[in-house]
């Protein structure tokens, strides 16, 4: 019996040949506005996408534990193990809901959750590693090992024009928003151990893209680079951006991605990111 790997939305998948059969995906739902969808399956609202009125945010609600139990009730007869490659443990409650869940299988089919640290891109790279090992027929201790072994070495960070999604989700105080909107702050945002964290700021959209590549630089060895980009901002900025950083990176890999709604809940609609694997 397979391996099956289960994926939540947030993690952006891009790879035409990953074996589909071996893959669950896991929708979060999306509250904006007293509506709700749910990501990767239905239809995003057009007038949310992104809203004209900026004050409204999106609100990412997972599954809850019964729906997993349920998910792994239905899996367990025909898989010898689950992989769940999941968002960051610190950005929802997620990883610990799937970790309880997993009693409802006990004894009959093993659940290894992988908290990815992370969301976007790079889970979505261990997601892929964790396919392609399960379709060689790897065990899922042997998967769970290579995924750990890439934790250490995939780096997220983010810039954004909005800091009312930075107070919604408590990185912001309502002070610092009011005098940073004033100010016409830009932050500078980085996944450190999971948790999505405010590391410095820019008082210009180009000096905010000039701390990003000066972050990039660092890595002179990146084996993949994706850049991120939400709805609101020109998929041509996006584009030149990345040129920019190829220059400074020279990287094996290189892609731009628009980012979807799990993201836009926390950094809002007009961020710009990049993820890097060494």
């Amino acid at each position: 019996m397979p391996v099956r790997v289960l994926v939540d939305s947030a993690a952006l998948l891009d790879a035409p040949d990953l074996p589909g059969e071996l893959l669950i995906r896991i929708p979060l739902t999306i509250r904006a506005d007293h509506r709700a969808f749910r990501e990767g399956i239905d239809e995003i609202p057009p007038d949310l996408w992104p809203p004209a009125d900026r004050s409204i945010g999106f609100r990412l609600e997972p599954p809850g534990e019964e729906a997993l139990r349920e998910l792994y009730l239905r899996l367990a007869p025909g898989t010898s193990a689950i992989v769940a490659v999941l968002h960051s443990g610190r950005l929802s409650p997620l990883v610990a809901q799937a970790q309880a869940a997993a009693s409802a299988v006990l004894g009959r089919c093993p659940v290894h959750v992988l908290d990815t640290q992370t969301l976007g891109a790079g889970q979505g790279w261990m997601a892929e590693t964790a396919l392609r090992l399960a379709a060689q027929g790897q065990p899922a201790e042997e998967i769970v090992r290579r995924l750990r072994g890439m934790l250490s070495r995939i780096y997220t960070v983010f810039i954004t024009e909005s800091l009312e999604p930075l107070e919604r989700n408590r990185l912001l105080s309502k002070t610092q928003r009011i005098l940073g909107t004033m100010l016409g702050i830009r932050p500078f945002l980085m996944m450190e151990e999971g948790a999505l964290l405010p590391l410095e700021k820019a008082r210009s959209t180009e000096k905010a893209l000039e701390k990003l590549l000066e972050f990039a630089a660092e890595f002179s060895r990146a084996e993949r680079v994706a850049v991120l980009y939400g709805p609101a901002r020109a998929p041509q900025e996006a584009h030149a951006f990345a040129q920019r950083l190829q220059e400074v990176l020279r990287a094996r890999e290189l892609r731009v991605y628009p980012y979807g709604p799990s993201l836009a809940a926390w950094i809002g609609f007009d961020g710009l990111g990049v993820t890097i694997q060494e």
